[in-house]
C-alpha cells in the first residue's frame, strides 16, 4: 500500500517511512479528518487543475531537513546550501500561493518571502543562489577590479592573488551574515519542510483511497467489525486475470475466534487483509472496506507462513512456538494486541497439534485478546467463536470446474461453524490440479477405510 502511494517529493517519501503507529482515538481520528478533507478537495472537479500544480511543484521539492538543522544550530551555510534553502522557499511560497487561492485549507504554509527576499536581494525569483554584487557595494568594487586586472597582461600574479584572497574571505563574511539574517526563520523553515511532507502524503493517500475504493474507518471500543473487506494485492493481481475478488464480512470480538475451511479457501488471506486494515488504521490511513469499525490495539501479532530458520538449525514446528511464546508472554504481560495465527501447530502431529490449538484458543479467550486463528483439525472441542470458509458451491462444479477457473466455484464467505469436523475437500483440489487418478484413488481406499 506505501508502494502505490503517489508520493512526489523526495522528502515525503522520506518522511512516510518515519510516520508513527498511532495509539490514541484523537490521534487517528485527526488523521482520518485530513485524509477526508483531501479527498473532498481531490474530488472537486473545480480544483483539478489546482491539484496538478502543487504536484508538479511538489516534485520539485528536496529533502533539505540537513540544511535546516543546521540554520536551527546557527551554523553558517555554503552556497549549496544557501540554494536549496532558496529553491525549496521558492517552492514553498508559490504553493501556499496556490493554496490560499483555492481555499484549501488541509496544511498551513507560513509565509517564507523574508528568507526569500534575504537570499534574492535582486527579486529576479529563480533557483538559483550567487554571492551577489547587490550584497555589498565593497564586494561589487572588488569585482570590478579583478575583472579589470585580469584583462591587464601585465598585472602582478601576487597582487591578483592577494585580491582573490580578499575577495574570499568578504563572500564568506557575506554568507555568515546571510546565515545570521535567516537563523530568526528557523521555525518556519522547519514548519514548512514538516507541511509540505503532510500535503504530499495527504494528497496521495486521497487518491489512493479513491482509486481503490478505500473507507474510512470508524473507532470501535469493543467489536472490530468489517463489511466486504478486500486484500487490495490480491483483488488487483485477480483484476489482471480477468478474474473478480469476493469481498467478505467479519467481525473480530474479544476472544479467540477459529477460522477453518478447505485448502485454498483463502484463510491465509484473511489473515494477512485483516493485518494490513488494521495496521493501515493505526497509521491514519483509510482501509479496504466498504465499512469498518475498528477497535485500537497496541501492535498487531503475526504468526504467518513458514517459521523455519535454516540459520539458527531449528525446525518449522520449533520457531512457531518460539513465535507463539513470544505472543503468549505479551499477553501476560497486558498487551493489548490483535494475534493472527495461521495453521497452528500444522507442522506436528495431529493429536498433539489439536491440543495446542485448543490451549491456545482457551488461553485468548480467557484473557479476552481479539485473535483470529486458522486451523485444518477437526476435533477442536475449545469454547470459542467458531467460523468456517463456505468453500466449494456444490450445484456449481459438475463437468465445468478446472484448474483455471476454481476460484469461481469457491465462495469465501464466512459462516458460523456449529461442527467439530473441517471440510473434506483435499481429494477435489488434488484431482483438479492433475495430480495421477491412481495415487487419488489409492489414497480414496485409505479415506473410506478410516471413515
Amino acid at each position: 500500500m506505501i508502494d502505490k502511494l503517489e508520493i512526489q517529493s523526495g522528502l515525503a517519501k522520506r518522511v512516510l517511512n518515519t510516520l508513527p503507529y498511532l495509539h490514541t482515538r484523537e490521534e487517528i481520528i485527526a488523521e482520518l479528518d485530513k485524509t477526508e478533507a483531501t479527498i473532498n478537495i481531490s474530488r472537486d472537479s473545480l480544483l483539478t487543475d489546482t491539484i496538478t500544480k502543487i504536484n508538479v511543484k511538489l516534485m520539485q521539492v528536496k529533502d533539505i531537513r540537513g540544511t535546516a538543522n543546521r540554520i536551527t544550530e546557527a551554523q553558517a551555510l555554503d552556497d549549496i546550501e544557501l540554494f536549496e534553502l532558496k529553491a525549496f522557499s521558492l517552492l514553498v511560497m508559490d504553493i501556499r500561493q496556490l493554496l490560499i487561492a483555492a481555499r484549501i485549507d488541509v496544511v498551513s504554509l507560513p509565509d517564507l518571502e523574508p528568507v526569500v527576499n534575504t537570499l534574492d536581494p535582486e527579486r529576479m525569483r529563480i533557483p538559483h543562489f550567487y554571492v551577489y554584487d547587490a550584497y555589498s557595494e565593497e564586494l561589487a568594487a572588488l569585482r570590478v577590479k579583478i575583472k579589470t586586472l585580469k584583462m591587464n597582461e601585465r598585472t602582478d600574479s601576487k597582487v591578483l592573488e592577494q585580491l582573490q584572497f580578499e575577495h574570499t574571505v568578504l563572500e564568506d563574511r557575506i554568507r555568515e551574515k546571510l546565515s545570521a539574517r535567516i537563523h530568526p526563520y528557523k521555525l518556519e523553515i522547519n514548519e514548512a519542510l514538516a507541511n509540505i511532507a503532510t500535503l504530499d502524503i495527504l494528497l496521495a493517500k486521497a487518491k489512493q483511497a479513491i482509486e481503490m475504493q478505500l473507507c474510512k474507518p470508524e473507532i470501535s471500543e469493543t467489536v472490530t467489525r468489517y463489511k466486504n473487506i478486500f486484500n487490495p494485492q490480491v483483488k488487483e493481481v485477480l483484476k489482471t486475470e480477468g478474474k473478480k475478488f469476493q469481498a467478505i464480512d467479519i467481525d473480530i470480538a474479544p476472544g479467540a475466534c477459529l477460522i477453518t475451511g478447505a485448502n485454498m479457501a483463502g484463510k491465509s488471506v484473511i489473515l494477512k487483509t485483516v493485518a494490513l486494515a488494521q495496521t493501515l488504521f493505526q497509521f491514519g490511513f483509510y482501509v479496504p472496506a466498504e465499512h469498518a469499525e475498528i477497535a485500537l490495539v497496541d501492535e498487531v501479532l503475526l504468526c504467518i507462513g513458514d517459521e523455519q530458520s535454516e540459520l539458527s538449525g531449528l525446525s518449522s514446528f520449533a520457531s512457531e512456538m518460539l513465535r507463539l511464546n513470544t505472543i503468549i508472554q505479551d499477553v501476560k504481560a497486558g498487551k493489548n494486541a490483535l494475534i493472527l495465527i495461521d495453521e497452528l501447530a500444522r507442522t506436528t502431529n495431529p493429536t498433539e497439534g489439536k491440543a495446542i490449538v485448543n490451549a491456545v484458543l482457551d488461553f485468548l479467550t480467557g484473557k479476552g485478546v481479539r485473535s483470529l486463528i486458522t486451523s485444518h483439525y477437526s476435533g477442536i472441542k475449545a469454547g470459542c467463536k467458531k467460523m468456517r470458509v463456505k468453500g466449494f458451491i456444490k450445484d456449481k462444479t459438475d463437468g465445468r470446474l478446472t484448474i483455471n477457473n476454481i476460484n469461481e466455484f469457491i465462495d469465501y464467505s464466512l459462516i458460523e461453524e456449529t461442527q467439530d469436523s473441517v471440510p473434506h475437500e483435499a481429494m477435489r483440489i488434488a484431482r483438479i490440479l492433475g495430480v495421477d487418478e491412481e495415487l487419488l484413488d489409492k489414497a480414496e481406499n485409505y479415506l473410506e477405510q478410516n471413515l
